[in-house]
């Protein structure tokens, strides 16, 4: 042991030209020059025992021991070269490529056991045993039972696989990438939920294959169930509803959003509660039950809707026509262009005021940069208007006046 790592690198030290063209012979030298003590020390291991049991029959010990050493290091060859072959990439489809690398793990496990399970079995019919000889004989039924058990575990492990990699694809898919806040508020409840969910089932299951009575099992889960459902109304609404909003992704961290009446910004994201801070800085923690109605402003893109009143004296097309220099100068404003995303767009009069008309033009913007706009235009559309001697519309009033011993008079 002493010259464990000497021993490795001569067995692992190849001339490059090799390395680079005989790479499957130098993985496995890799792998045998990392685990060449263990075969050195079970044949000495097996060697004593044996010698101890044979009764000084040591040719025999020995030649089984040396059977059994070769067959270890055959099994570990082929481990070596399972898991290099598992460690290549292998090309698909991106959306399913979590699942495929996931499952490959999981086969790739599989074939592990059974090249163990092999290296067992010849392993004991060196010594004149065997495993398919004693689950035929007087381990029957222990056998069928442990077969079940390892089978039941295997099924749970793969539908774990399956659900896990299904919850982690649903809630990282968002437009913020793997680093969202829904998944990271709802990836660890969600993922205990299902493995405790899981194992459960699993273990009954394997209970009563078993020949177990599981009946009172599943009877104190059902009292068991009802009490929580029972005492913890609120709790469970405030998740559920909480765990669909959230994998809907209606909303997530930095969204400006109105719910329930609040307005502001989502500073994070519980399994019960949004925490929402307010154009005045105030924090609402408001429960997921509560929420009736999500008005999200943060989404894909916003609209500034501009209200403007014409003054009776102007002329209603130079009014357009101003508010579309005012609109073109904002779009080559180095400040706001970017926010900008379209044209402006006119509506139309959309009402009568006062005895003025309400002109309606909007721009497309950036997300949560429609107030911003509108705050710039109503700037750039006043700094125009005093510019070229207009007043802001006001309101007209007309009035009547009668007087006694004439006419009416108009004012």
């Amino acid at each position: 042991m002493r010259f464990r790592r000497p021993i490795a690198h001569l067995i692992r030290n190849q001339p490059l030209s090799r390395r680079l063209t005989r790479r499957a012979l130098n993985d496995t030298l890799s792998i045998l020059g990392t685990f060449w003590y263990v075969p050195a020390l079970v044949l000495v291991a097996i060697s004593l025992f044996a010698t101890f049991i044979s009764a000084g029959d040591t040719s025999t010990a020995l030649r089984q021991s040396l059977i059994c050493t070769v067959l270890l290091v055959l099994c570990m060859v082929i481990n070596g070269l399972v898991r290099r072959h598992a460690l290549k990439p292998q090309r698909g489809i991106r959306r399913y490529a979590v699942y495929s690398e996931r499952l490959k793990n999981f086969f790739y496990t599989i074939v592990h056991l059974l090249v163990w399970l092999a290296f067992i079995e010849l392993g004991l019919r060196v010594w004149g045993m065997s495993l398919i000889r004693f689950t035929e004989g007087d381990g029957h039924e222990v056998s069928v039972k442990l077969f079940s058990l390892a089978g039941t575990l295997l099924f749970a492990w793969l539908i774990w696989i399956l659900s896990d990699t299904a919850v982690h694809h649903a809630l990282t898919r968002s437009r913020k990438g793997l680093a969202n806040a829904r998944a990271q508020t709802m990836m660890p409840l969600i993922r205990n939920v299902l493995f405790v969910a899981i194992f459960i089932i699993a273990l009954i299951v394997a209970l009563a294959n078993m020949g177990m009575n599981v009946t009172p099992l599943l009877a104190g889960a059902g009292v068991i169930g009802l009490a929580i459902g029972f005492g913890a109304q609120s709790l469970v609404a405030d998740l559920i509803t909480g765990l669909f909003i959230i994998i809907e992704d209606s909303l997530a961290i930095d969204d400006y959003v109105d719910v329930g009446g609040h307005l502001g910004t989502v500073e994070g994201l519980t399994i019960r509660t949004v925490r929402l801070r307010d154009i005045d800085g105030i924090v609402h923690t408001i429960p997921f039950s509560e929420i009736k109605s999500i008005k999200n402003y943060s989404r894909e893109f916003g609209y500034a809707i501009f209200r403007v009143a014409v003054p009776a004296s102007m002329d209603i097309d130079n009014a357009i026509k101003l508010m579309r220099e005012v609109g073109q100068k904002m779009r080559t404003d180095p400040l706001q262009r970017r926010n900008i995303w379209s044209p402006l767009e006119f509506q139309g009069v959309e009402s009568f005021e006062s005895g003025n008309a309400i002109l309606r033009a909007r721009f497309k913007t950036a997300p949560i940069k429609q107030w911003e706009v509108s705050r710039a235009f109503n700037l750039s559309l006043k700094r125009h208007m005093d510019e070229a001697g207009l007043d802001l519309a006001t309101p007209r009033m007309s009035i009547q006046v009668m007087t006694a011993g004439g006419g009416p008079q108009n004012e």
